[in-house]
């Protein structure tokens, strides 16, 4: 295991009143809104591209709703290009079928050929994954434009061989009781991509899931709203928040690096008092 895992966050400033007006027939993201973004995106790969090959991160996240569908292809050529794992909420997927149409929030995960080695990669792979709880909010534009939501019900977790295993959700999905259940002493790692501006919930719900489920977790939410974190269950209070950024409309980046071999080996002896984190939760077990 590695000890520790550099994560990169950039936090976009996606405008909701902007990318969707309440008049438009269909949830795309509006042109100049979506690229908008995307310079905020390049200037962060930009940032990330200035540092130290060893201080660059491992693993970029982006919020939900940061890729609309025309820079897809190049958001995978920066990956390529940086050597890093992408993993970034897109616009709204619609399709349609017998008369009607189809609407899921999903996002995309691309990973280098080379990885985790920081180099040009010559090849990449991409999938997807989706939400399953739509908030209300989305429910009532999805009823408006009369769309049927399609939930993605599968839960996934990425095997970063050294840098550990890692849970992936989308935004309401992070209070899915049922997906802690299941990713309890099986991840190092839990990233959520939001768009959420009740920020305070979510501080209180990544430290409370890193506790239950005894894994870092990281949430890369929208700067329009602030309120990204990065916490693990430290024994020591300072230690826990590893970063939190609190401020609305602010578009920013940030490395940040997550314990692995000490929180692996805290996982695998739960049973014995860990000196760097708080005691695992009642019948842990590394699965």
């Amino acid at each position: 295991m590695n000890e520790y895992l550099n994560i990169g966050l950039i936090q976009t400033t996606l405008d909701k009143n902007i990318a969707w007006s309440e008049i438009s027939k269909e949830l795309k993201i509006n042109e100049l809104e979506g690229e908008r973004i995307w310079n905020e995106i390049k200037t962060g790969f930009l940032n990330f591209r200035t540092l130290p090959v060893e201080e660059r991160p491992k693993i970029i996240l982006l919020p939900e709703f940061s890729i609309d569908d025309s820079h897809e292809d190049s958001l995978v050529m920066l990956s390529k290009d940086l050597g890093c794992v992408v993993i970034g909420g897109k616009d709204f997927v619609i399709t349609q079928k017998g008369g009607k149409k189809y609407i899921e929030n999903k996002a995309i995960v691309v990973v280098p050929q080379n990885w985790p080695n920081n180099i040009r990669a010559p090849f990449v792979s991409k999938f997807y994954f989706g939400k399953f709880f739509f908030s209300n909010l989305e429910l009532e534009s999805f009823k408006t434009r009369k769309y049927v939501p399609k939930s993605c019900p599968d839960m996934y977790i990425l095997d970063a061989g050294t840098c550990g295993k890692i849970g992936i959700a989308i935004c309401a999905d992070f209070f899915d009781i049922e997906r802690f259940v299941i990713y309890k002493g099986r991840i190092h790692h839990l990233f959520i991509l939001a768009y959420n501006q009740d920020i305070h919930t979510f501080y209180f719900l990544a430290e409370g899931i890193s506790r239950l489920v005894f894994c870092n977790v990281v949430v890369c939410n929208s700067g329009y709203y602030g309120g990204s974190v990065a916490f693990s269950p430290y024994d020591k209070s300072h230690k826990r928040y590893i970063y939190k950024h609190e401020g609305s409309k602010l578009f920013t980046t940030q490395v940040v690096s997550l314990p692995v071999q000490i929180l692996d080996d805290a996982q695998k002896h739960p049973n014995q008092k860990a000196k760097e984190f708080k005691s695992a939760p009642p019948a842990y077990k590394q699965k």
